[in-house]
Parts: C-alpha cells; structure tokens; sequence
C-alpha cells in the first residue's frame, strides 16, 4: 500500500513537470518563481559582455609600468645582466599578467594590450629618459642614464635594432 502511494505521488510530480502550462517552478532559497526555459537570445545577450576602451588603454598602462618596474628591478639591482634583455621582457610579461589578474584584467583583449604596452616601453623607453634625465638618474643610474643618451636619439623609436626618428 505505502508503494502504490509513492508510485501514484512521483506520477503526480511527473506530470506537473511535463505539463505544457507549467513553465516554471519555486525555489524557496530564492523566494520566487524560475522560469525552466530559458531562449537563446537571452542568453547570447548575457553572455556578449563589451570590453571598454577605458579598460584597454589601462591595460596598456599596466603592461608599460611593469616593464618599467622590471628593468628597474635589472638595473638597479643586477637581478639580470645587460646581456639578457628577453629575461627582463619575459619578467615583464608575467608580472603585467599577475597585475592584470589582480585588477581583474584577465581576457584576451587586456592581455593583448598589456603585451602591447610592453613592447611600446620596450621600443620607447629612451624617450621617457631624454624627456626626465633626473628622475631616471636618481631611480636607476647615472651610467644607465649616460649609456641611453649616447646610444639613443631624443624623439625615436627603436624597433628591431632600426631606429625610427619620429
């Protein structure tokens, strides 16, 4: 007998589920109804989310600080010879992805502008020493600051071992 109840009780929970009318249920943890279908436009919508040109330009900004912050690291410190510049990029690359993932910066797009950061530091760093000799001599060195400014041109990018003058 307590079978043939149960039986008829989880027939009765079958065909409210599949009942056409029924189209959605209670969730007492949310206190309201949910709906059981859900259309595709509205999911296509809540998954398209746009990346901000705001957004971009600071993920831009993060990968040049942290080049900056690991060849001050090089320089300063000694931490990587003169002779390896691919460690210093490569330092650079990771530390600008762990500050993305930090400020929450973790899609391909930010990762893509922080690399781009990095490289336009890499190809226009000495610009920023012609441009502020005093505060490069004091964070790195007197001899870094002599070694760019007899090596370089105020004004230029050095892409590839071509400087470009600007």
């Amino acid at each position: 007998m307590a079978m043939t109840e149960q039986l008829h009780e989880f027939n009765a929970r079958v065909r409210k589920i599949n009942d056409p009318k029924n189209i959605s249920y209670y969730d007492p943890d949310l206190q309201m109804h949910v709906p059981k279908r859900v259309s595709k436009q509205q999911i296509i919508k809540a998954k398209a989310k746009r990346i901000g040109f705001v957004a971009l330009i600071c993920s831009v900004g993060v990968g040049a600080v942290a080049f900056l912050f690991t060849q001050l690291m090089s320089t300063r410190f000694g931490l990587v010879g003169t002779d390896a510049p691919m460690i210093v990029y490569a330092s650079a690359a990771i530390l600008a992805l762990i500050i993305g993932g930090f400020l929450k910066m973790k899609t391909v797009p930010h990762m893509g502008a922080q690399f781009a950061g990095i490289g336009g530091m890499i190809a226009g760093v000495h610009n920023l020493v012609w441009l502020f000799p005093d505060a490069f001599r004091t964070l790195y060195s007197e001899e870094y600051v002599a070694a760019v400014q007899a090596t370089t041109n105020a004004g230029s990018l050095f892409i590839f071992g071509t400087t470009i003058t600007l």
